[in-house]
Protein backbone atom coordinates (compact mmCIF):
# COMPACT_ATOMS: atom_id res chain seq x y z
CA UNK A 1 0.00 0.00 0.00
CA UNK A 2 1.28 3.45 -0.93
CA UNK A 3 0.45 6.42 1.23
CA UNK A 4 1.38 10.06 0.90
CA UNK A 5 3.14 12.41 3.31
CA UNK A 6 -0.21 13.83 4.43
CA UNK A 7 -1.37 10.43 5.62
CA UNK A 8 1.93 9.83 7.40
CA UNK A 9 1.58 13.16 9.23
CA UNK A 10 -1.97 12.16 10.14
CA UNK A 11 -0.58 9.13 11.96
CA UNK A 12 2.02 11.28 13.71
CA UNK A 13 -0.69 13.68 14.88
CA UNK A 14 -2.64 10.78 16.37
CA UNK A 15 0.50 9.48 18.04
CA UNK A 16 1.30 12.86 19.57
CA UNK A 17 -2.26 13.22 20.88
CA UNK A 18 -2.30 9.83 22.58
CA UNK A 19 1.36 9.69 23.56
CA UNK A 20 1.94 13.02 25.29
CA UNK A 21 -1.40 12.92 27.10
CA UNK A 22 -0.56 9.41 28.30
CA UNK A 23 2.74 10.69 29.72
CA UNK A 24 0.94 13.40 31.68
CA UNK A 25 -1.83 11.12 32.92
CA UNK A 26 0.59 8.37 33.86
CA UNK A 27 2.70 10.70 35.98
CA UNK A 28 -0.31 12.49 37.48
CA UNK A 29 -2.09 9.27 38.41
CA UNK A 30 1.18 7.91 39.75
CA UNK A 31 1.66 10.89 42.06
CA UNK A 32 -1.90 10.56 43.35
CA UNK A 33 -1.60 6.79 43.58
CA UNK A 34 1.52 7.06 45.72
CA UNK A 35 -0.33 9.23 48.22
CA UNK A 36 -3.38 6.96 48.05
CA UNK A 37 -1.32 3.85 48.77
CA UNK A 38 0.09 5.48 51.89
CA UNK A 39 -3.31 6.67 53.08
CA UNK A 40 -5.13 3.37 52.53
CA UNK A 41 -2.35 1.43 54.24
CA UNK A 42 -3.35 3.18 57.45
CA UNK A 43 -7.02 3.80 56.63
CA UNK A 44 -8.34 0.99 54.36
CA UNK A 45 -11.86 2.42 54.57
CA UNK A 46 -10.61 5.42 52.54
CA UNK A 47 -10.00 3.27 49.48
CA UNK A 48 -13.07 4.54 47.61
CA UNK A 49 -12.24 8.19 48.21
CA UNK A 50 -8.62 7.63 47.20
CA UNK A 51 -9.75 5.86 44.04
CA UNK A 52 -11.88 8.85 43.05
CA UNK A 53 -8.95 11.23 43.46
CA UNK A 54 -6.68 8.88 41.53
CA UNK A 55 -9.14 8.86 38.65
CA UNK A 56 -9.22 12.65 38.28
CA UNK A 57 -5.86 12.98 36.43
CA UNK A 58 -6.89 10.25 33.96
CA UNK A 59 -9.19 12.43 31.90
CA UNK A 60 -6.38 14.08 29.92
CA UNK A 61 -5.42 10.71 28.47
CA UNK A 62 -9.05 10.15 27.51
CA UNK A 63 -9.06 13.49 25.67
CA UNK A 64 -5.89 12.50 23.85
CA UNK A 65 -7.28 9.09 22.96
CA UNK A 66 -10.49 10.65 21.67
CA UNK A 67 -8.67 13.06 19.36
CA UNK A 68 -6.32 10.30 18.19
CA UNK A 69 -9.29 8.07 17.28
CA UNK A 70 -11.03 10.95 15.47
CA UNK A 71 -7.89 11.56 13.43
CA UNK A 72 -7.40 7.89 12.59
CA UNK A 73 -11.09 7.38 11.83
CA UNK A 74 -11.15 10.35 9.47
CA UNK A 75 -8.04 9.08 7.71
CA UNK A 76 -9.44 5.59 7.23
CA UNK A 77 -6.95 3.89 9.53
CA UNK A 78 -9.58 2.11 11.60
CA UNK A 79 -10.96 0.39 8.54
CA UNK A 80 -7.57 -0.88 7.53
CA UNK A 81 -7.65 1.30 4.43
CA UNK A 82 -5.78 4.48 5.19
CA UNK A 83 -6.70 7.09 2.62
CA UNK A 84 -4.30 9.40 0.84
CA UNK A 85 -5.06 12.72 2.52
CA UNK A 86 -3.53 16.00 1.33
CA UNK A 87 -0.40 17.36 3.00
CA UNK A 88 -2.20 20.37 4.57
CA UNK A 89 -4.62 18.01 6.31
CA UNK A 90 -1.73 16.03 7.72
CA UNK A 91 -0.19 19.23 9.07
CA UNK A 92 -3.53 20.16 10.64
CA UNK A 93 -3.69 16.76 12.33
CA UNK A 94 -0.24 17.34 13.83
CA UNK A 95 -1.48 20.69 15.17
CA UNK A 96 -4.51 19.03 16.75
CA UNK A 97 -2.31 16.35 18.28
CA UNK A 98 0.03 18.95 19.77
CA UNK A 99 -2.89 20.89 21.25
CA UNK A 100 -4.48 18.04 23.16
CA UNK A 101 -1.31 16.02 23.70
CA UNK A 102 0.95 18.67 25.21
CA UNK A 103 -1.95 20.14 27.19
CA UNK A 104 -2.40 16.64 28.60
CA UNK A 105 0.78 17.18 30.61
CA UNK A 106 -1.50 19.24 32.86
CA UNK A 107 -2.29 15.91 34.56
CA UNK A 108 1.01 16.26 36.41
CA UNK A 109 -0.21 19.40 38.17
CA UNK A 110 -3.55 17.77 38.80
CA UNK A 111 -1.82 14.81 40.40
CA UNK A 112 0.13 17.11 42.72
CA UNK A 113 -3.09 18.76 43.87
CA UNK A 114 -5.02 15.49 44.16
CA UNK A 115 -2.30 13.82 46.21
CA UNK A 116 -2.55 16.57 48.83
CA UNK A 117 -6.33 16.29 48.74
CA UNK A 118 -6.17 12.54 49.41
CA UNK A 119 -4.01 13.05 52.47
CA UNK A 120 -6.14 15.90 53.81
CA UNK A 121 -9.47 14.16 53.19
CA UNK A 122 -8.30 11.08 55.06
CA UNK A 123 -7.93 13.23 58.16
CA UNK A 124 -10.82 15.62 57.51
CA UNK A 125 -13.64 13.97 55.50
CA UNK A 126 -15.45 17.29 55.18
CA UNK A 127 -12.58 18.44 52.92
CA UNK A 128 -13.59 16.01 50.13
CA UNK A 129 -15.57 18.52 48.08
CA UNK A 130 -13.03 21.30 48.43
CA UNK A 131 -10.22 18.88 47.63
CA UNK A 132 -12.00 17.92 44.42
CA UNK A 133 -12.39 21.60 43.51
CA UNK A 134 -8.67 22.26 43.93
CA UNK A 135 -7.86 19.15 41.89
CA UNK A 136 -10.30 19.94 39.08
CA UNK A 137 -8.97 23.49 38.67
CA UNK A 138 -5.97 22.03 36.84
CA UNK A 139 -8.30 20.37 34.31
CA UNK A 140 -9.05 23.56 32.42
CA UNK A 141 -5.76 23.59 30.51
CA UNK A 142 -6.57 20.17 29.09
CA UNK A 143 -10.06 21.34 28.14
CA UNK A 144 -8.55 24.31 26.30
CA UNK A 145 -6.27 21.92 24.44
CA UNK A 146 -9.17 19.65 23.54
CA UNK A 147 -11.20 22.62 22.33
CA UNK A 148 -8.44 23.89 20.05
CA UNK A 149 -7.81 20.38 18.72
CA UNK A 150 -11.46 19.89 17.81
CA UNK A 151 -11.63 23.33 16.19
CA UNK A 152 -8.62 22.52 14.03
CA UNK A 153 -10.14 19.21 12.97
CA UNK A 154 -13.48 20.83 12.18
CA UNK A 155 -12.25 23.87 10.27
CA UNK A 156 -9.66 21.92 8.27
CA UNK A 157 -12.45 19.63 7.09
CA UNK A 158 -10.78 16.54 8.49
CA UNK A 159 -13.87 15.39 10.36
CA UNK A 160 -16.26 16.00 7.46
CA UNK A 161 -13.94 14.80 4.71
CA UNK A 162 -14.44 18.12 2.91
CA UNK A 163 -10.79 19.18 2.99
CA UNK A 164 -10.30 22.93 2.82
CA UNK A 165 -6.87 23.44 4.39
CA UNK A 166 -3.86 24.99 2.69
CA UNK A 167 -0.24 24.32 3.60
CA UNK A 168 -0.17 27.75 5.24
CA UNK A 169 -3.26 27.01 7.34
CA UNK A 170 -1.88 23.58 8.18
CA UNK A 171 1.28 25.18 9.55
CA UNK A 172 -0.92 27.70 11.36
CA UNK A 173 -2.68 24.75 12.97
CA UNK A 174 0.69 23.60 14.32
CA UNK A 175 1.19 27.12 15.68
CA UNK A 176 -2.18 26.89 17.43
CA UNK A 177 -1.29 23.51 18.87
CA UNK A 178 2.05 24.74 20.20
CA UNK A 179 0.44 27.84 21.72
CA UNK A 180 -2.20 26.12 23.81
CA UNK A 181 -0.37 22.81 24.19
CA UNK A 182 2.84 24.19 25.66
CA UNK A 183 0.94 26.80 27.69
CA UNK A 184 -1.09 23.94 29.15
CA UNK A 185 1.99 22.90 31.13
CA UNK A 186 1.11 25.91 33.30
CA UNK A 187 -1.12 23.47 35.19
CA UNK A 188 1.99 22.13 36.93
CA UNK A 189 2.42 25.50 38.63
CA UNK A 190 -1.29 25.60 39.30
CA UNK A 191 -1.10 22.17 40.89
CA UNK A 192 1.70 23.30 43.20
CA UNK A 193 -0.41 26.27 44.31
CA UNK A 194 -3.57 24.15 44.62
CA UNK A 195 -1.72 21.62 46.75
CA UNK A 196 -0.79 24.38 49.18
CA UNK A 197 -4.38 25.59 49.02
CA UNK A 198 -5.64 22.19 50.13
CA UNK A 199 -3.27 22.13 53.10
CA UNK A 200 -4.14 25.69 54.16
CA UNK A 201 -7.89 25.16 53.79
CA UNK A 202 -7.70 21.97 55.82
CA UNK A 203 -6.34 23.96 58.74
CA UNK A 204 -8.30 27.16 58.10
CA UNK A 205 -11.56 26.48 56.19
CA UNK A 206 -12.16 30.20 55.69
CA UNK A 207 -9.07 30.32 53.43
CA UNK A 208 -10.76 28.30 50.68
CA UNK A 209 -11.57 31.36 48.57
CA UNK A 210 -8.11 32.87 48.88
CA UNK A 211 -6.56 29.51 48.10
CA UNK A 212 -8.58 29.31 44.90
CA UNK A 213 -7.47 32.85 43.99
CA UNK A 214 -3.79 31.92 44.34
CA UNK A 215 -4.32 28.77 42.29
CA UNK A 216 -6.29 30.63 39.63
CA UNK A 217 -3.46 33.13 39.12
CA UNK A 218 -1.49 30.40 37.36
CA UNK A 219 -4.35 29.95 34.88
CA UNK A 220 -3.60 33.15 32.98
CA UNK A 221 -0.70 31.66 31.01
CA UNK A 222 -3.02 29.03 29.56
CA UNK A 223 -5.56 31.73 28.73
CA UNK A 224 -2.84 33.63 26.83
CA UNK A 225 -2.07 30.45 24.91
CA UNK A 226 -5.74 29.90 24.11
CA UNK A 227 -6.14 33.53 23.05
CA UNK A 228 -3.22 33.38 20.63
CA UNK A 229 -4.47 30.07 19.20
CA UNK A 230 -7.90 31.60 18.56
CA UNK A 231 -6.31 34.71 17.01
CA UNK A 232 -4.18 32.57 14.70
CA UNK A 233 -7.26 30.66 13.56
CA UNK A 234 -9.13 33.89 12.95
CA UNK A 235 -6.38 35.76 11.12
CA UNK A 236 -5.43 32.81 8.90
CA UNK A 237 -9.05 32.41 7.81
CA UNK A 238 -9.88 29.10 9.47
CA UNK A 239 -13.16 30.41 10.85
CA UNK A 240 -14.24 32.19 7.67
CA UNK A 241 -12.96 29.65 5.16
CA UNK A 242 -10.97 32.40 3.42
CA UNK A 243 -7.66 30.69 4.10
CA UNK A 244 -4.28 32.34 3.72
CA UNK A 245 -2.08 30.78 1.07
CA UNK A 246 1.24 32.49 1.79
CA UNK A 247 3.53 29.82 3.22
CA UNK A 248 5.38 32.37 5.34
CA UNK A 249 2.15 33.21 7.19
CA UNK A 250 1.95 29.68 8.52
CA UNK A 251 5.58 29.78 9.61
CA UNK A 252 4.95 33.07 11.45
CA UNK A 253 2.05 31.39 13.27
CA UNK A 254 4.47 28.75 14.54
CA UNK A 255 6.67 31.55 15.92
CA UNK A 256 3.64 33.04 17.69
CA UNK A 257 2.78 29.67 19.20
CA UNK A 258 6.32 29.15 20.47
CA UNK A 259 6.35 32.62 22.06
CA UNK A 260 3.21 32.18 24.16
CA UNK A 261 3.56 28.43 24.58
CA UNK A 262 7.01 28.28 26.15
CA UNK A 263 6.42 31.52 28.06
CA UNK A 264 3.47 29.71 29.65
CA UNK A 265 5.98 27.60 31.61
CA UNK A 266 6.44 30.71 33.74
CA UNK A 267 3.39 29.51 35.66
CA UNK A 268 5.59 26.89 37.32
CA UNK A 269 7.55 29.67 39.02
CA UNK A 270 4.32 31.47 39.74
CA UNK A 271 2.92 28.35 41.37
CA UNK A 272 5.96 28.05 43.63
CA UNK A 273 5.50 31.65 44.75
CA UNK A 274 1.73 31.28 45.10
CA UNK A 275 2.14 28.18 47.27
CA UNK A 276 4.27 30.17 49.69
CA UNK A 277 1.74 33.00 49.52
CA UNK A 278 -1.04 30.65 50.58
CA UNK A 279 1.01 29.28 53.46
CA UNK A 280 1.91 32.74 54.75
CA UNK A 281 -1.68 33.98 54.40
CA UNK A 282 -2.85 31.07 56.54
CA UNK A 283 -0.68 32.37 59.38
CA UNK A 284 -1.02 36.10 58.70
CA UNK A 285 -4.15 36.97 56.68
CA UNK A 286 -2.98 40.57 56.34
CA UNK A 287 -0.17 39.45 54.02
CA UNK A 288 -2.58 38.20 51.34
CA UNK A 289 -1.97 41.24 49.13
CA UNK A 290 1.80 41.05 49.36
CA UNK A 291 1.64 37.34 48.62
CA UNK A 292 -0.30 38.09 45.45
CA UNK A 293 2.32 40.70 44.48
CA UNK A 294 5.15 38.18 44.77
CA UNK A 295 3.17 35.63 42.76
CA UNK A 296 2.26 38.19 40.10
CA UNK A 297 5.92 39.11 39.51
CA UNK A 298 6.36 35.83 37.64
CA UNK A 299 3.55 36.78 35.26
CA UNK A 300 5.68 39.23 33.30
CA UNK A 301 7.47 36.55 31.29
CA UNK A 302 4.13 35.29 30.00
CA UNK A 303 3.12 38.85 29.13
CA UNK A 304 6.34 39.27 27.13
CA UNK A 305 5.48 36.12 25.18
CA UNK A 306 1.95 37.34 24.51
CA UNK A 307 3.27 40.76 23.46
CA UNK A 308 5.72 39.29 20.96
CA UNK A 309 3.06 36.99 19.51
CA UNK A 310 0.68 39.91 18.96
CA UNK A 311 3.46 42.07 17.48
CA UNK A 312 4.44 39.27 15.10
CA UNK A 313 0.85 38.95 13.91
CA UNK A 314 0.60 42.70 13.49
CA UNK A 315 3.90 43.45 11.77
CA UNK A 316 3.70 40.50 9.36
CA UNK A 317 0.22 41.46 8.19
CA UNK A 318 -1.70 38.54 9.65
CA UNK A 319 -4.05 40.89 11.47
CA UNK A 320 -4.58 43.24 8.51
CA UNK A 321 -4.75 40.47 5.93
CA UNK A 322 -1.74 41.85 4.03
CA UNK A 323 0.52 38.80 3.99
CA UNK A 324 3.05 39.82 1.37
CA UNK A 325 5.91 38.78 3.64
CA UNK A 326 8.83 36.52 2.78
CA UNK A 327 9.69 33.07 4.04
CA UNK A 328 12.87 34.53 5.56
CA UNK A 329 10.71 36.69 7.82
CA UNK A 330 8.68 33.64 8.78
CA UNK A 331 11.76 31.82 10.04
CA UNK A 332 12.90 34.99 11.84
CA UNK A 333 9.53 34.95 13.62
CA UNK A 334 10.34 31.46 14.89
CA UNK A 335 13.65 32.83 16.18
CA UNK A 336 11.83 35.63 17.97
CA UNK A 337 9.30 33.21 19.43
CA UNK A 338 12.05 30.94 20.76
CA UNK A 339 13.96 33.92 22.19
CA UNK A 340 11.14 35.27 24.31
CA UNK A 341 9.43 31.93 24.91
CA UNK A 342 12.40 29.92 26.18
CA UNK A 343 13.70 32.89 28.17
CA UNK A 344 10.31 32.92 29.85
CA UNK A 345 11.34 29.85 31.83
CA UNK A 346 13.44 32.27 33.87
CA UNK A 347 10.25 32.73 35.90
CA UNK A 348 10.97 29.40 37.59
CA UNK A 349 14.03 30.95 39.22
CA UNK A 350 12.03 34.06 39.94
CA UNK A 351 9.38 31.96 41.65
CA UNK A 352 11.97 30.30 43.88
CA UNK A 353 13.27 33.72 44.92
CA UNK A 354 9.76 35.13 45.38
CA UNK A 355 8.83 32.18 47.56
CA UNK A 356 11.70 33.02 49.89
CA UNK A 357 10.71 36.69 49.74
CA UNK A 358 7.21 35.89 50.95
CA UNK A 359 8.54 33.78 53.80
CA UNK A 360 10.98 36.51 54.86
CA UNK A 361 8.26 39.17 54.70
CA UNK A 362 6.06 37.11 56.99
CA UNK A 363 8.80 37.29 59.62
CA UNK A 364 9.90 40.86 58.97
CA UNK A 365 7.57 43.05 56.95
CA UNK A 366 10.41 45.44 56.15
CA UNK A 367 11.85 42.63 53.99
CA UNK A 368 9.07 43.12 51.42
CA UNK A 369 10.99 45.62 49.30
CA UNK A 370 14.25 43.71 49.49
CA UNK A 371 12.45 40.50 48.61
CA UNK A 372 11.00 42.15 45.53
CA UNK A 373 14.49 43.36 44.52
CA UNK A 374 15.94 39.86 44.77
CA UNK A 375 12.99 38.46 42.81
CA UNK A 376 13.36 41.12 40.12
CA UNK A 377 17.00 40.19 39.56
CA UNK A 378 15.85 37.00 37.82
CA UNK A 379 13.77 39.07 35.38
CA UNK A 380 16.71 40.21 33.27
CA UNK A 381 17.03 36.96 31.33
CA UNK A 382 13.48 37.37 30.08
CA UNK A 383 14.26 40.97 29.11
CA UNK A 384 17.22 39.75 27.04
CA UNK A 385 14.89 37.36 25.21
CA UNK A 386 12.38 40.13 24.60
CA UNK A 387 15.16 42.40 23.34
CA UNK A 388 16.40 39.87 20.79
CA UNK A 389 12.84 39.19 19.62
CA UNK A 390 12.32 42.93 19.02
CA UNK A 391 15.69 43.24 17.25
CA UNK A 392 14.69 40.41 14.93
CA UNK A 393 11.41 42.15 14.15
CA UNK A 394 13.18 45.45 13.50
CA UNK A 395 16.11 44.28 11.41
CA UNK A 396 14.38 41.66 9.29
CA UNK A 397 11.98 44.35 8.12
CA UNK A 398 8.84 43.35 10.00
CA UNK A 399 8.36 46.81 11.47
CA UNK A 400 9.31 48.75 8.31
CA UNK A 401 7.76 46.22 5.90
CA UNK A 402 11.10 46.12 4.06
CA UNK A 403 11.34 42.36 4.43
CA UNK A 404 14.60 40.45 4.08
CA UNK A 405 14.37 37.90 1.30
CA UNK A 406 17.25 35.49 1.92
CA UNK A 407 15.77 32.38 3.51
CA UNK A 408 19.11 31.37 5.04
CA UNK A 409 19.16 34.64 7.00
CA UNK A 410 15.81 33.80 8.56
CA UNK A 411 16.92 30.27 9.44
CA UNK A 412 20.15 31.57 10.98
CA UNK A 413 18.07 33.98 13.07
CA UNK A 414 16.61 30.91 14.79
CA UNK A 415 20.11 30.30 16.19
CA UNK A 416 20.03 33.74 17.80
CA UNK A 417 16.70 32.92 19.41
CA UNK A 418 17.96 29.60 20.75
CA UNK A 419 21.12 31.19 22.20
CA UNK A 420 19.40 33.87 24.22
CA UNK A 421 16.36 31.69 25.00
CA UNK A 422 18.27 28.78 26.50
CA UNK A 423 20.64 31.24 28.17
CA UNK A 424 17.60 32.43 30.09
CA UNK A 425 17.52 29.13 31.99
CA UNK A 426 20.43 30.52 34.04
CA UNK A 427 17.78 32.39 36.04
CA UNK A 428 16.84 29.11 37.71
CA UNK A 429 20.26 28.96 39.36
CA UNK A 430 20.07 32.67 40.04
CA UNK A 431 16.74 32.18 41.80
CA UNK A 432 18.24 29.55 44.08
CA UNK A 433 21.02 31.96 45.03
CA UNK A 434 18.55 34.81 45.53
CA UNK A 435 16.43 32.67 47.84
CA UNK A 436 19.43 32.08 50.09
CA UNK A 437 20.36 35.74 49.75
CA UNK A 438 16.94 36.77 51.02
CA UNK A 439 17.28 34.50 54.04
CA UNK A 440 20.77 35.85 54.72
CA UNK A 441 19.60 39.46 54.39
CA UNK A 442 16.71 38.79 56.78
CA UNK A 443 19.29 37.70 59.39
CA UNK A 444 21.94 40.29 58.55
CA UNK A 445 20.76 43.33 56.52
CA UNK A 446 24.36 44.14 55.56
CA UNK A 447 24.55 40.79 53.69
CA UNK A 448 22.31 42.07 50.89
CA UNK A 449 25.10 43.52 48.75
CA UNK A 450 27.25 40.42 48.94
CA UNK A 451 24.26 38.19 48.24
CA UNK A 452 23.41 40.20 45.13
CA UNK A 453 26.99 39.74 43.91
CA UNK A 454 26.65 35.98 44.25
CA UNK A 455 23.30 36.10 42.45
CA UNK A 456 24.77 38.19 39.64
CA UNK A 457 27.31 35.48 38.86
CA UNK A 458 24.59 33.33 37.28
CA UNK A 459 23.66 36.29 35.10
CA UNK A 460 26.85 36.02 33.09
CA UNK A 461 25.69 32.92 31.25
CA UNK A 462 22.58 34.70 30.06
CA UNK A 463 24.82 37.50 28.87
CA UNK A 464 26.84 34.93 26.94
CA UNK A 465 23.64 33.85 25.20
CA UNK A 466 22.72 37.46 24.47
CA UNK A 467 26.22 38.13 23.13
CA UNK A 468 26.11 35.16 20.78
CA UNK A 469 22.64 36.20 19.58
CA UNK A 470 23.89 39.73 18.83
CA UNK A 471 26.98 38.38 17.07
CA UNK A 472 24.80 36.14 14.89
CA UNK A 473 22.61 39.05 13.90
CA UNK A 474 25.62 41.30 13.31
CA UNK A 475 27.35 38.64 11.24
CA UNK A 476 24.27 38.21 9.08
CA UNK A 477 24.47 41.90 8.27
CA UNK A 478 20.80 42.50 9.01
CA UNK A 479 21.67 45.51 11.18
CA UNK A 480 22.49 47.23 7.92
CA UNK A 481 19.33 46.20 6.05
Amino acid sequence: MTIGLGTALLAIGAGIAAGFSAVGAGIGVGITGAASAGVTAERPEKFGVALIYSAIPQTQAIYGLLVAILILLSGGFLGGLAGDVPLPIGLSAVGAGLAVGLAGLSSIGQGIAASSAVAMTSERPEMFGKGVVFSVICETQAIYGLLVAVLILVFSGLLSGNYIATIASGLAGIGCGLSIGLAGVSAIGQGIAASAGVAATGQHPDLFGKGVVFAAICETQAIYGLLVAILIMSFTGMFSGNLVTTLASGVVAIGCGLATGFAGFSAIGQGIAAASGIGVTAEKPGLFGKGVVFAAICETQAIYGLLVAVLLMSFTGLISGDTSLTLAVGFAAIGGGLAVGLAGLSAIGQGIAASAGIAATSEKEEMFGKGVVFSAVCETQAIYGLLVAILLMAFTGMITQNFVTTVAVGIAAIGAGIAVGLGGFSAIGQGITCASGIAATARRPDAMGRSLVFAAMSETFAIFGLLVAILILFGLGIFHV
